[in-house]
């Protein structure tokens, strides 16, 4: 019984200065963001964070406002959510607010990175210069969107063994236009970037399952609880590991793939390991978040019947009779095609960018209740910065009726009750913007996604393609629902269900 009595003695003893710490020590200074710590030691919100954060972070962005730290597991993380101040000071001080530990945390977590091309911070700056350059050329752009058009024809025209093998859909099939969608963009995406040899069909099925586990890898997952991502990773990985050494097949890859293998060879890191933990990277990035993102321009579209037949007319006299072939560059220019993609992406971006506070630092945010007014707060060094961009493009004072699609909510001359980007009058003098940083898809700073050029040449290069070819009619009354949850700021949302719609080839083209 003294033993027992003892052991209970000794317990309290080591969990008392840890409750004391919690309850009592741990908080939030004057200057600082609120801090919600749970009533967990050590752990504080961090199992509502991990397993379905959105609740929890809308809750305290309408008591608390667009800043707040959460303690999470022993760390410190703030979310900012501010588009009138907070935002751009984050994605503009790169020195203070740094990405690239982000960055380095999921090409190991996820892409499976070896560790010397991981911390070869040389060789990874060479990469993103040429990637960077590389997208940034109106030219190349150009280049990739003539192959994804020609790779995209072959799919889906009258010819195509795709369609008329895999579905029958000169009959009015019923099919689920997701699934549809994403085989078709992923396979012709494949072959305007990697060339014709690159094995898009048979990586197919294991991308597609290592891409559904994302968030169990970022969050940890040991491998019981994520078997099948694991093992399609795998898989994934030995393919992409075998093209890419045989230098025969990768040379046949675009202009964009071949500098990128020069520079491996370049700094001597022409191993499998080496290239398939890279180039998964580089797949995931082409691929992951523009091909729901195209779905989803074709979905809202397609639901829409005024709307489609508006657009189908602007196909029409868009296409060239003497070429036989559309006038792509006004059609990727086109400001309501552009002002329909930029609220697809609105509202289905589901991205986080995440940054590690290199120096203590102070950060102007604006009062959300009272945009005229601001505070600074003070940021510790070594503590994190969130930003996601849903608690942004989702904030009713941002965009007016947010969980609803209008596709002329971004024509400059909208006079809609729902166009974005309201002018802050009272904007802040060092700021010299009259209007907010509302509009976050891409992140921003020098990571600001360097794909976001070719992420419209797909959406609109499938929209097209689509209406020309196929009558398209829903089958429900509704859009299928985003599958938010646990996957809430890991990238561009899936549907929640099928999106069965019927699908009938023209028996010609809209205009013969």
């Amino acid at each position: 019984m003294m033993d027992l009595w003892h052991t209970l003695v000794s317990i309290l003893f080591i969990l008392a200065p840890v409750f004391l710490y919690h309850n009592v020590a741990l908080r939030s200074t004057s200057a600082e963001p609120p801090l919600i710590k749970g009533r967990l030691p050590f752990i504080g919100v961090a199992l509502n964070f991990v397993s379905d954060p959105q609740p929890l972070l809308e809750k305290m962005r309408a008591k608390l406002g667009w800043i707040y730290t959460l303690y999470l597991g022993g760390r410190r993380m703030t979310i900012v959510s501010d588009p009138v101040l907070g935002i751009r000071q984050v994605y503009s001080q790169g020195r203070i607010f740094d990405a690239g530990e982000f960055f380095r945390y999921l090409n190991i977590k996820l892409f499976n990175y070896t560790e010397r091309i991981n911390s070869n911070s040389e060789f990874q700056e060479a990469l993103v210069r040429h990637v960077i350059t590389y997208l940034s050329s109106p030219a190349n752009i150009d280049a990739i969107a003539k192959d994804l058009q020609a790779e995209y024809r072959v799919l889906v025209d009258e010819n195509s063994p795709f369609c008329n093998d895999d579905y029958t859909l000169q009959n009015g099939t019923t099919v689920d236009l997701y699934g549809f969608a994403r085989k078709t963009m992923y396979v012709s995406a494949a072959y305007a970037v990697f060339g014709k040899s690159f094995p898009a069909d048979s990586l197919y099925r294991n991308y597609i399952n290592f891409e559904d586990s994302l968030l169990r890898f970022i969050k940890g997952y040991p491998y019981v609880f994520n078997r099948s991502g694991q093992d399609a990773r795998k898989a994934v990985l030995a393919d992409l590991g075998d093209f890419f050494i045989d230098q025969e097949k990768a040379s046949r890859s675009s202009p964009f793939i071949t500098g990128i293998s020069a520079l491996f060879d370049k700094f001597g890191y022409m191993t499998r390991e080496d290239l398939s933990g890279y180039f998964l990277s580089i797949v995931f990035a082409s691929k992951s978040n523009s091909i729901p993102i195209a779905f989803w321009y074709l979905a809202f579209i397609v639901h829409d019947p005024e709307f489609k037949a508006e657009i189908i007319e602007l196909i029409k006299k868009n296409y060239v009779k003497e070429t036989k072939d559309f006038d792509w560059k006004a059609l990727y220019s086109d400001p309501l095609l552009n002002s329909a993609f930029k609220e697809t992406t609105r509202l289905a971006s589901n991205i986080t960018s995440g940054r590690a506070i290199t120096r203590d630092a102070m950060i102007k945010v604006a009062d959300s209740k009272d945009r005229t007014k601001s505070k600074e707060y003070y940021l510790r060094k070594g503590d994190s910065v969130l930003i996601l961009s849903s608690l942004t493009h989702w904030d009713p004072d941002a965009f007016p009726d947010p969980m609803a699609w209008h596709a002329r909510r971004f024509l400059p001359d909208s006079s809609s009750s729902s166009n974005p980007l309201v002018p802050h009058e009272h904007a802040d003098k060092d700021t010299k913007e009259p209007q907010w940083r509302a509009y976050i898809p891409w992140g921003g700073g020098g990571h600001m996604c360097p794909g976001r050029h070719l992420a419209i040449v797909e959406a609109v290069t499938q929209l097209v393609y689509m209406l020309w070819y196929f009558d398209i009619e829903p089958v429900s009354k509704t859009v299928p629902k985003m599958k938010v949850g646990e996957n809430y700021g890991g990238g561009v949302l899936k549907p929640a269900s099928a999106y069965t719609v019927k699908i009938r080839r023209r028996s010609e083209p809209l205009v013969s």
